[in-house]
């Protein structure tokens, strides 16, 4: 528990200061209640600390009556941190002010840091989350079709005191955010699943296992075109191994077949991908 509150404090303080020093700064507009915030500070000239708490509270305050108390922790937890970093690094950190497309970049990555770090804690990280919980469960909405849609509003809301322009940024910015916290979850090596149909099976076999060092496995299967049984060889290799197993199954020069896609989620001896 300890462990999950340290990044999860780690991850907000990231999360405030690309929210604070480089979207706001560059006149971007964030996703969720932070966008909103953003917006009706522009609007009224009302402390975003204050709005970020006067939105959030009415769902927490839904939430505790409908939802595990667990679950209300660690989500109260982490937006909690992230609003009260939010007026230490306004006070205390210099903004980060560059042209638009640098900020949309580097506003992204810090927030996909920030959000990798965060999600990989396997927690509500704030009351969004546990709308798009209850959207799911009550509704049947995804959870990436609810933060699409809210978060497409909440961008698009700052049309009233903005330009299309820095509308298109902050979408950029979105984008680059979500592409950040993919690769952080799933990680940045690319693994496949590799199936093997050929009369060479041993040998194919034996390159896996002792060249490659990758473990492989056996299904009997039957060739349509001939009736003929074959052993089908299963593997899971990154993008390295599977073009050095093209290329001896090439060697053969018989009818041997590759069929390989992209496999995530993948736990075991000698693999780090969750």
């Amino acid at each position: 528990m300890k462990k999950k509150l340290f990044w999860i404090a780690i991850g907000q303080f990231i999360s405030a200061c690309a929210y604070c020093q480089i979207l706001n700064a560059n006149n971007l507009v964030a996703t969720g209640l932070g966008g909103l915030a953003t917006v009706f500070n522009r609007l009224t000239g009302a402390d975003v600390q204050l709005l970020l708490i006067i939105m959030a509270l009415p769902i927490f305050v839904w939430a505790f009556f409908s939802y595990s108390k667990k679950q209300i922790f660690y989500a109260g937890f982490s937006y909690f941190m992230f609003t009260f970093y939010v007026g230490i690094v306004n006070r205390f950190l210099p903004q980060f002010l560059t042209d638009p497309i640098a900020a949309a970049i580097s506003g992204g990555v810090v927030g996909g840091i920030a959000g990798g770090i965060i999600m990989k804690q396997r927690v509500a990280n704030g009351p969004e989350s546990i709308v798009a919980l209850y959207l799911k469960e009550k509704k049947g909405l995804s959870i990436g079709s609810y933060y699409l849609i809210i978060n497409t509003v909440v961008i698009f809301s700052s049309i009233i005191y903005g330009d299309m322009t820095m509308i298109v940024y902050s979408l950029i910015c979105t984008f680059v955010q979500s592409v950040v916290t993919d690769k952080l979850i799933i990680g940045f090596e690319k693994y496949y699943n590799v199936n093997i149909m050929s009369d060479q099976y041993l040998e194919i076999t034996q390159f896996i296992r002792n060249d490659l060092n990758r473990g492989a496995t056996f299904i009997q299967g039957m060739d349509t075109s001939n009736v003929k049984k074959k052993m089908l060889i299963q593997a899971v290799v990154n993008q390295q191994e599977l073009i050095a197993i093209k290329e001896f199954v090439k060697s053969f020069h018989d009818d041997s077949f590759i069929c390989a896609s992209i496999s995530n989620n993948i736990i075991g001896r000698g693999f780090d991908v969750e």
